[in-house]
């Protein structure tokens, strides 16, 4: 019996992982409140805490990324046992805003926030609740910027970061580039590279639609790009 319970077990674990969405279904159905247009990356490293669902509130628009962990309780008073021969349960109720992206292992523990609009480095272990609008990273996990700062940052750093790419690609093609049309595409010229996939980023077209109200082009398309670099 025992046997039949732990195969069954394993067969669950991995059904309820075995996509990113059947992976949101499994923690909603356990009772864990999930929001719209969340990601999963790799569930079948993700270890979040449905013991107490009620604890665990997920807003919309979240990636979790790779060696995800999230504890709502403890069970660190299991050392308590033989010290003083007593228990003292530990819990506490996690709340992630909306648009929040977890970095690689990242570990977030009981009792603690994280607000709307947050980067969570990779690796880092959240101790404390993450004000809206934070870059988040380290161990523990401390704000280092506000959300604004590091976009500027990227957006002055981006075209460098190119430049170095297209340099280590010894025959650079379009396909090479699938993130970086940004450079050379806007509602001028979006029809003629229906090979890019535009969607994978912008995941439906009202937000890729927003995009393209917005944004112009550096270049005006691949072949100056490509001519303007090297």
């Amino acid at each position: 019996m025992n046997i039949l319970k732990k195969l069954a077990g394993k067969l669950s674990f991995f059904w309820n992982r075995r996509s990113g969405n059947a992976f949101i279904n499994y923690l909603r159905s356990s009772g864990v409140e999930v929001g719209d247009r969340c990601e999963v990356k790799a569930p079948l490293s993700i270890d979040i805490d449905v013991s107490r669902p009620s604890l665990l509130s997920i807003g919309n628009h979240v990636f979790f990324h790779r060696g995800l962990t999230i504890m709502t309780h403890d069970w660190a008073s299991w050392v308590f046992i033989d010290k003083y021969n007593d228990f003292v349960p530990s819990h506490g109720k996690v709340v992630i805003g909306n648009n929040v992206w977890f970095g690689e292992h990242v570990t977030v523990l009981k009792g603690v926030s994280i607000g709307n609009n947050c980067i969570i480095g990779a690796g880092s272990i959240v101790t404390k609740s993450i004000p809206d609008n934070s870059v988040a990273v380290g161990v523990p996990c401390k704000v280092i910027c506000t959300l604004d700062d590091y976009y500027m940052k990227r957006k002055r750093l981006y075209p460098q970061e190119v430049k170095e790419y297209l340099a280590s690609l010894p025959n650079p093609v379009l396909k090479d580039f699938y993130d970086d049309y940004t450079l050379f595409v806007d509602k001028e010229n979006i029809y003629n590279y229906k090979e890019i996939p535009f969607l994978n980023v912008f995941k439906d077209k009202e937000h890729l639609s927003l995009w393209l109200a917005h944004h112009h082009k550096t270049y005006n398309n691949f072949s100056e790009f490509l001519k303007s670099i090297i």
